[in-house]
């Protein structure tokens, strides 16, 4: 079972993600030259399903407070990021089966969520 803060999220699609700074310089007489700069710390993606509208809004809430959250797995627990942008189109559903515990006519959204491990 996933969850994100203490929110239940059906992931469907989880990913991580690393890069270096890298400036790419082209003097006047001569190639390309690379500086680097450092590395960035891995974030994380996901794609997952939230059912309902409280669940919705407490996601997108961990945006604005500056604070990490666990992120759980089934696997165990993955660490402690903080929400960095979330996108959450609302899905067309007749009925919802994911959360027994909401009614079936709840509101089905499709998340992707950015993390950065804090």
């Amino acid at each position: 079972m996933w969850s994100l803060g203490g929110v239940r999220i059906f992931v469907i699609d989880s990913g991580e993600e690393a890069s270096q700074i890298i400036a790419r310089l082209q003097p006047l007489d001569g190639g390309t030259v690379n500086q680097v700069f450092g590395y960035e710390s891995p974030s994380r993606k996901l794609t997952c399903y939230i059912v309902g509208d409280t669940d919705m809004h407490a996601i997108l809430t961990m945006t604005t407070t500056g604070t990490a959250v666990a992120l759980l797995s089934p696997e165990g627990d993955l660490g402690d990021f903080l929400v960095q942008k979330v996108n959450m189109p609302r899905q067309k559903t007749v009925d919802q089966s994911l959360r027994p515990d909401l009614d079936c006519d709840a509101p089905v959204y499709l998340g992707e969520i950015s993390l950065f491990e804090d």
